[in-house]
This record gives structure tokens, C-alpha cells and sequence, in this order.
């Protein structure tokens, strides 16, 4: 058993919603946001993904390209399938590299490229968690703001009934 393992189901959950929710998102509603400051709504799905892909290079030793990564989705971003096959795929590789990792490696100390102290691999994991978990809560008001029911998280939100 691995201290990550509770990461790997949370993270799983979260990336399923968002490659789920980014099939549903309506051709004619790709590139709409709710303010001019705001990143577009395929962008938004996108983005999540590009986390786990810099982190993955910082582990890995590569050049992970912060803060230019987060631009990659206005070039890279193209249809929901697209997306959610990137989120998916992200995911697989960010968690395929850290179970072939020994135990210790998630106390790893790392520079995290926005700069700071070092932080643990799992410190850093848990932070792609929290970063998905904020962008799902974004998308979720898109698709409301937008008429659409995003995929059921709790199972709690067909209330309707009360």
C-alpha cells in the first residue's frame, strides 16, 4: 500500500468528471466564458491536464515550460473528445510514473517551478488533486450558467424533488 493511494482514487474521480463533463460541453459553446478574463470553456477542461503533464516533466527532470504551460491549451485544445482523451491520458501517464516509483519516493523534496519552498512529490500530487477539484467546481458553473446538468458528483444533485 502506497501513501499515495488515496490520491490515485480521488484524483481518478475528478479526472473522469472532467473528461465526462468536457463531452458534454455544446459545439457553439467551445470558447465561451463568463467574463472577458476568464479562460474559455474547452480551455478550462484543458488546463487541468497541463498541470499533471509539468508536474510529470519537473518529476521526470525534463523542461516542463512554466509559466508558458499554461497557454498550451489555446494551442493545443480543439474538440471535447481531444480534451478528455488528454485529460485521461495525463492522468494515466502522471499516475503510471509514480506507481513505478518505490515508497520513498513520495517524500521526495522538489522546487515547485512557481518557486516557494520545496515540496514533497506527494505535497505536489495532492496539489494537481487540489487544482482539478477548483477548475471541476469552474466547469460545473459553466455548464450551469449554460442550461447544462454536469455529471453527478455527491449524488446528491438531482434534489429536484424536495
Amino acid at each position: 500500500m502506497s501513501v499515495l493511494d488515496p490520491f490515485y482514487r480521488k484524483q481518478q474521480a475528478v479526472v473522469d468528471h472532467l473528461a465526462e463533463a468536457v463531452e458534454q460541453i455544446p459545439e457553439d459553446k467551445l470558447m465561451w466564458k463568463p467574463c472577458k478574463r476568464s479562460l474559455p470553456w474547452l480551455y478550462l477542461s484543458y488546463h487541468t491536464g497541463t498541470h499533471r503533464q509539468m508536474l510529470l516533466r519537473l518529476f521526470k527532470g525534463e523542461p516542463h515550460n512554466f509559466p508558458v504551460c499554461y497557454a498550451e491549451a489555446a494551442k493545443e485544445a480543439k474538440t471535447p473528445s481531444d480534451v478528455a482523451e488528454f485529460l485521461r491520458e495525463t492522468w494515466n501517464e502522471f499516475r503510471s510514473f509514480l506507481e513505478s516509483k518505490p515508497a520513498d519516493y513520495a517524500d521526495k523534496a522538489i522546487s515547485p517551478p512557481w518557486g516557494g519552498p520545496d515540496m514533497t512529490v506527494e505535497q505536489l500530487a495532492w496539489w494537481t488533486f487540489e487544482e482539478s477539484v477548483h477548475h471541476r467546481g469552474q466547469a460545473w458553473l459553466y455548464a450551469r450558467m449554460n442550461g447544462i446538468t454536469p455529471p453527478v458528483i455527491w449524488g446528491t444533485e438531482d434534489i429536484g424533488h424536495f
